[in-house]
């Protein structure tokens, strides 16, 4: 099993193809740049592929079986027993309640990556980095605009429920609309 602590997120790597378990999300990384690390969804995991395992705190099964999603480019490495890996690496800690991929601690020009989990090469980053954060990759424009129907519930965007809309945007049926 994975176990995930209470940072939210935890790496899995396994020779073998994953089904993922209900209540958890895994990320393949996708790029790097001296600052980030750029998460992909998959819908379950590729054999002989690093994951980033997102979930609640606890330990989650994971099976084997068939999988669809295609891991091509992700940059996460692993292995399957305990590993001295030579040269520098990013592995995912949490510091003062910060979760991100933190420069490994090298003893003779080699870190230990633990069996079954996965890190981040250095040949995949930016020189010089010493942390990277999670970026999703998730869009922040407004994509559509809904008018407000009458008699609808409106909350204004801190949450306060307004008796009517006036100009600027609103929640109603739990969508961000514009008036």
């Amino acid at each position: 099993g994975v176990t995930v602590g209470d940072g939210g997120y935890a790496t899995l790597y396994s020779p073998f193809a994953c089904i993922v378990p209900e209540n958890v999300t895994v990320y393949a990384v996708t790029s790097a740049t001296s600052s980030k690390a750029t998460l992909t969804e998959k819908e379950d995991i590729s054999a002989a592929q690093g994951a980033i395992v997102a979930a609640e705190a606890g330990t989650y099964m994971f099976t084997f079986g068939e999988v669809t999603s295609d891991w091509s480019g992700n940059l996460l490495k692993g292995s399957a027993t305990d590993t001295e890996v030579t040269g520098a690496g990013y592995v995912l800690s949490t510091v003062n309640s910060v979760t991100g991929f933190y420069a490994a601690k090298l003893t003779n020009d080699k870190f230990q990556n633990n069996a079954g989990k996965a890190y981040l090469p250095a040949s995949a980053v930016t020189a010089g980095a010493r942390f990277l954060s999670f970026d999703f990759g998730t869009e922040t424009a407004i994509e559509s605009v809904e008018s407000v129907e009458n008699n609808a519930v409106v909350y204004d965007l801190s949450g306060r429920r307004v008796q009517k809309a006036q100009k600027g945007l609103y929640i109603v049926n739990g969508k961000v609309v514009i008036k």
